[in-house]
Parts: structure tokens; C-alpha cells; sequence
């Protein structure tokens, strides 16, 4: 048997260490304002979990020369998987009881990706698509890390059986008397080989998880190999062999260093800051900090702090307080149709802790002490397989209860669609007030469980934020006089579905340049400065193609009023003497230019169609007011103002009567997601639209 660095049972630092880290994500969850970067919780749980994982395989590859994978698995599902499925059934059977049925399919789908482990690549996936962007989370997102960490229990346990196989051979080849051999070659220990292998794997995680994030990729954040190497330090830190014991007064020093590294990150960092890249060493070195220093003495020592009960328990139920948290936190925002603030967030975190004890005292601990389950491997593997099989089945229970209610429903609908009332859409709103439904029996077209797919029918001819190049495409009459070029983010690009019909009309050639996230603006926008996009460089070459053939007689654009400019001290708003700029070349060049202010927005936190949803019959109260929903954001009037040529089109009355901006108008609901205008009423908007940009040409 191979020596290997004593360690103690029990580990008081790590347990103050999981109480930080759970503290700090869910005061992230809470209040982000206050604490921004709380995130990096997250990579101090990576660190811990490399760190204990590894230092349990190599300690029994120590004493019995090799590693169990089934124990090592069947020892993972006692501690983890009880309570996690236990958190995925609550929360289905919650979807079906308390939210409204436009979220059931979407948190059936991620209780499904939950179940098994791979909520991280169902993010990342989501991530790349912009319009997944536009929803709000879900109750079971943040199993995205445990999703992390499950991975890496699949795939570090190889790279020790490797280091142990490496040990032997190497052991076999230097026998004194084997051919080639002295016999003076000196042996590796498993812990040394292990060295090797886990620097090599965190070197390359760290360079490419560097890389991912420098340029900008969106899905870098969620993606396993982007966080290998912060759960790898851990591991290497475990096989490296250090005394606990020696330089008592600089480990207290190191201790404070690394907490110091943790805290700072968790309030410098924020959302815009590229994760997880250079910025994640930060924290997750001072986590690799604290646990070196291991038990501290003197008067730099932490350890009254360390040792303080309320932090040990905290740490106890860190694993459950994670868990919990966060669907309390998603079911509150969608029922109470805003984000918590002061007053809710003290009770949404004692009903997390509540919550996360119950979790601990009656599941957590004593599937872990069930002899039964600690007699054999293969009990827990076997129990562990039927209760995922039997969640994951559970999780498709959403979706199907919803096909089988919009079943009901769709006949009623095509016949609507089929022959709309005179009241249909935009024909019941005016400034004196709106009608919600101009059928006798309430029906909303689309269903809200089904707005997310009534887009603005552009399909790829709408690039993502990352695309290098704004496409273009042609619609109406190729042939035709006159051409019109809808040009923009998302924003412009929603316009299609009622600017499509008028060209057709009209005879017009319509070309479309959407660049998703991306106005057509000179300026840089905040996102893009963070590297989530590219828009300056692709908005550029869409200027030259607007104005180097001279086919292009005008240009009609609209932005997402909520974008956000780096101030370039032109003494304006960001963005108003960019829009300006693009907008004065395009004069100068003889097109014309109609700028659309953007469309009201719905309230903020929540999605209309969540609300509509839940008041299916009676969906009056889910609307926004009229100050708040033209808040003043929109810079298309202010940029008009320095570009005298650019004619303004203000549709304003058409989403909003005098006091409200409702979410469903004339039968057909107004919102798809938290901003984007249904494909479905934009359709209405053909004919004014038609009528503003004609008066707007004849000026």
C-alpha cells in the first residue's frame, strides 16, 4: 500500500466554505443589484467537489491499489440524487397545480434535461438561440452545475484508473531482471501519475474555457469543458501532497487572502463581465486558498468564524438550500408577475431554508445512513436508475396534459382564423379604449402556450447576435420599382409579418438586413463591448451595400428601445448621434429613411402570455400602463432631431389606448415573449402600417 498525506474526517473549512458559496448564489438569485457577482458561489462548490472527489479516489487507490467505479457511482447517487429528483417531482407537480399552462411544456422539457444530467448543454443550446433569450427562466435552471459536476464524476474517476495503470506498468517495466530494466528506476505513486494527468486536463479546460469566453461564445458559460479545470484545481490540489500542519501563520494568511479573493469577486464581478475565462481564477484560486490553508490558528485566523454553528449548519444544508432556492424564487416571479425585491426576498430565503432543512433531515441523511442501501453497489444503482426512469417519465406528464387542452381548442381557433370578426387584432383598439375579445367566447389567437412559435417569420434570414455578416434577403416583387429595405435588430425585424403583405400590395421589392441584438447604429453597443456580439462591422457592411448600387430608394428601421450604447461623450444619449450618423450617410446617398419608434413594452419581469394564460377568460389586468410601457427609453425622436431628413412613423396608438398597453386586443394576443410583438397581431398591422408609411412618403 502506498503513504498517502492523512486527512481528517471531518473538514470544518470546507463546510464554511459550501455555507459561503450557497450564501452568495442565493443572495445573487435574491438581489443581484446588491451583490452582482454572487455567481461565482457556483465555482467555489466546482473547487470543493474536485477537491473531496479526487482526495477519496486516491485514497483508495492508496489502500487497495485500484478505484471501484460502481462504489464511486453508488456513493454519488446516495448523496446526490435523493433530494434532486425529489426537487424535479415537486416541481412538476407545482407546474400543473400553480403556473399557467404556457410554461408546462418548457419546464417538462428541462425537468426531462434535469433528470439526466444535461441542463447545461440544454442551456448552452438555448444560449446560442436569441430568441430563447427572450423567455424567462425556469424553475430548474441552475441544475445546470450540477449537471457540471455529474459529468465530471463520469470522467475524472477514468483519469485515476489511468494514473493507476500508468503506476503499474511502469512498476512492471523497472523489475530488477526485466529485459531493458536497471531496477533503478524510481516509482511513481499513484498521487504523482494522478498529478500529471489532472494538469494536463486542467490546462487545457483553462485554455480553451480562456478562449470560449475572449471570443465571445455564448454557450462558453454552461459547457463542460469551460469548467473542467475549476473542479481539476480541486483535484490536483487533493493529490498534491501538502502538511495542513506547517506555517501556521502564513496558511491564516492564505486563508484571508483566498476569502478575500472570493468576496471581492462576488462584488466586482457582474453580468457583463466575461465568464468563465481569466475572471473565474479569481475566485476559484481563493477557494483553492482557503482549502490549502486548511485549519488555521493565530490572530489571523478565521477559525471562530469557521467554527460559528449557524455557518456549519448552513453548510450542511447547502447541497438542499441550493436546490430550493431557486424554483421559490421562479414560482414567485411568474405568480406575482414581478421580481423580488426588499420586502419578499426575506421570505423567500427563510422559506429556502425551511424548505432546504426539511430536505436535509428527512431525505438527504437518512437515505445516506439506509444500510440497506450501503450493503451492495448495485442497491443504490438499481434504486437510483428506477426513481430517475420514474421522474423522467413524470416530466413529460406537462406537456401532454397541454397538447391535450389545445387540442380542444384549435378547432375553435381555425374557425376563427378562417373568418376573423370585424374586430379582430388592432380593429378594437383606439385612444377612447380597447376591446379584448370581439367574439362572444373568449379565445386568444395564439394561444399563449403557443406564442413563443408566432414569430416574425423571417427564419434564418435574421442572423444572430455573433453572425459576422447581416444577411440579406429579397420579399415582394423582385422585379419592382421601387425598393424598401427593413433593416435593424429584432425589433425592425418583428415588422415583417405586417411590411411583407404591403410590398406585395404595393409592388414594392422589399430587402430585409436583421442582425438579431443589433441596431443599426455607428455606436458600440454595451453587449458588444462584453463581446455578446458583433454588430459594428456587419452594420457597417450592410451601410455599404444600402447605398453602393443606388436600387435602394428607402429605408425603414426600428430598434429595441432597451438597447444599450458605450457613451462615446458625444454629448448626446448612447446611441442617439449614432443612429443619426447612419441615418445622415443613407440622406446623403439619396435613400430615404423612415424610423419606426419601438413598440411599447409589457411588464417587466414576467411574460404577458404567462399572465393571459392564467386569465384566460378575463385577461384585462394583464396589461401594462401607458406611461410605463412608452417609458421614454425609445432615442428614434432625439436622433430625428440631429438627422432632418429622417421621417418618424409612431404606432404607438395602435398597441396602447389612453391609459393601457393590453396584452390581448381584438382576440389575438399582443406579446410572444418579454418584448417581441406575435407575428399574429403584426399581421393586423399591415393596414396601418401601410397608411403611416404612405402619408410618411407623401410629406
Amino acid at each position: 500500500m502506498e503513504s498517502v498525506t492523512p486527512r481528517r474526517k471531518f473538514l470544518p473549512e470546507i463546510q464554511a466554505l459550501r455555507a459561503l458559496a450557497v450564501l452568495l448564489v442565493v443572495a445573487y438569485h435574491l438581489e443581484p443589484r446588491w451583490l452582482p457577482g454572487g455567481f461565482v458561489g457556483v465555482d467555489v462548490f466546482f473547487v470543493i467537489s474536485g477537491f473531496l472527489i479526487t482526495g477519496h479516489m486516491l485514497r483508495d487507490a492508496a489502500a487497495t491499489g485500484t478505484i471501484s467505479l460502481r462504489s464511486f457511482w453508488a456513493a454519488r447517487i446516495r448523496r446526490i440524487l435523493p433530494a434532486a429528483l425529489l426537487v424535479i417531482a415537486v416541481v412538476l407537480a407545482a407546474t400543473l397545480a400553480l403556473l399557467p399552462m404556457s410554461q408546462w411544456e418548457r419546464i417538462g422539457g428541462q425537468a426531462l434535461a434535469s433528470t439526466f444530467y444535461v441542463q447545461n448543454w440544454v442551456l448552452a443550446a438555448s444560449s446560442v438561440d436569441y430568441l430563447a433569450a427572450t423567455e424567462t427562466p425556469t424553475p430548474l435552471q441552475h441544475f445546470w452545475s450540477l449537471a457540471v459536476e455529474e459529468q465530471f464524476y463520469l470522467l475524472w474517476p477514468l483519469l485515476v484508473l489511468l494514473s493507476v495503470y500508468v503506476v503499474r506498468r511502469r512498476r512492471r517495466s523497472s523489475r530488477p531482471g526485466k529485459r531493458g530494466s536497471t531496477g533503478r528506476s524510481r516509482a511513481w505513486t499513484v498521487e504523482q501519475a494522478a498529478v500529471v494527468m489532472f494538469a494536463v486536463a486542467v490546462a487545457a479546460s483553462l485554455a480553451y474555457g480562456i478562449w470560449a469566453t475572449a471570443g465571445g461564445s455564448p454557450d462558453a458559460y454552461f459547457i463542460t469543458p469551460t469548467r473542467i479545470w475549476e473542479l481539476g484545481l480541486g483535484g490536483l490540489l487533493a493529490a498534491l501532497h501538502h502538511d495542513p500542519r506547517r506555517w501556521p501563520h502564513l496558511r491564516s494568511l492564505l486563508a484571508a487572502a483566498g476569502l478575500a479573493a472570493i468576496v471581492a469577486s462576488a462584488f466586482l464581478f457582474n453580468s457583463s463581465t466575461p465568464f468563465p475565462g481569466t475572471a473565474a481564477l479569481l475566485p476559484v484560486l481563493g477557494t483553492v486558498a482557503v482549502i490549502a490553508a486548511g485549519r488555521t490558528s493565530g490572530p489571523l485566523s478565521l477559525h471562530r468564524l469557521v467554527d460559528w454553528r449557524p455557518i456549519q449548519w448552513t453548510g450542511n444544508v447547502s447541497y438542499s438550500l441550493y436546490l430550493w432556492h431557486w424554483p421559490l424564487i421562479v414560482f414567485f416571479t411568474i405568480l406575482a408577475g414581478k421580481e423580488p425585491g426588499p420586502a419578499t426576498s426575506p421570505l423567500l430565503l427563510a422559506g429556502s431554508f425551511v424548505l432546504a432543512a426539511l430536505s436535509y433531515y428527512f431525505v438527504e441523511t437518512p437515505v445516506r445512513r439506509f444500510g440497506w442501501f450501503s450493503a451492495s453497489a448495485w442497491r443504490p444503482l438499481a434504486a437510483g436508475a428506477a426513481a430517475t426512469a420514474l421522474v423522467g417519465t413524470l416530466a413529460f406528464v406537462p406537456g401532454n396534459q397541454q397538447d391535450r387542452i389545445l387540442a380542444q381548442r384549435d378547432q375553435a381557433t381555425a374557425a376563427l382564423l378562417d373568418v376573423p370578426p370585424p374586430g379582430f387584432g388592432v380593429a378594437s383598439i383606439n385612444e377612447n379604449g380597447h376591446q379584448v375579445f370581439a367574439t362572444s367566447t373568449p379565445l386568444i389567437v395564439p394561444d399563449p402556450a403557443r406564442a413563443q412559435d408566432d414569430q416574425s417569420g423571417l427564419g434564418d434570414c435574421a442572423v444572430k447576435p455573433m453572425a459576422s455578416q447581416t444577411k440579406e434577403c429579397t420579399y415582394g416583387n423582385p422585379d419592382g420599382d421601387f425598393t424598401l429595405a427593413l433593416v435593424g435588430d429584432s425589433h425592425a425585424g418583428q415588422w415583417f409579418k405586417a411590411l411583407e403583405p404591403i410590398a406585395e400590395r404595393e409592388g414594392w421589392r422589399l430587402r430585409t438586413y436583421i442582425h438579431n441584438s443589433c441596431p443599426f447604429n455607428a455606436e458600440q453597443r454595451t453587449i458588444e463591448a462584453k463581446g455578446e456580439s458583433v454588430c459594428r462591422a456587419p452594420n457597417e457592411q450592410t451601410m455599404e451595400r444600402l447605398t453602393a448600387d443606388g436600387e435602394v430608394d428607402a429605408v425603414l428601421t426600428s430598434y429595441y428601445a432597451e438597447s444599450s450604447f458605450v457613451d462615446a461623450g458625444t454629448g448626446h444619449r448612447p446611441g442617439v448621434a449614432g443612429f443619426a450618423e447612419y441615418w445622415n450617410k443613407l440622406a446623403d446617398a439619396g435613400v430615404d429613411v423612415y424610423a419606426l419608434k419601438d413598440t411599447p413594452r409589457p411588464r417587466d419581469g414576467a411574460l404577458a402570455r404567462d399572465c393571459a394564460a392564467a386569465n384566460y377568460e378575463d385577461p384585462s389586468g394583464c396589461g401594462q400602463s401607458r406611461d410605463a410601457g412608452l417609458d421614454g427609453k425609445d432615442l428614434t425622436d432625439d436622433a430625428a432631431a440631429l438627422a432632418p431628413h429622417t421621417k418618424v412613423v409612431d404606432l404607438s396608438s395602435r398597441f396602447c389606448d389612453r391609459d393601457t398597453c393590453p396584452v390581448v386586443i381584438g382576440n389575438v394576443l399582443v406579446y410572444r415573449d418579454l418584448n417581441h410583438v406575435s407575428g399574429t397581431y403584426m399581421e393586423t398591422l399591415a393596414a396601418p402600417l401601410e397608411a403611416a408609411l404612405l402619408q410618411a412618403m407623401d410629406q
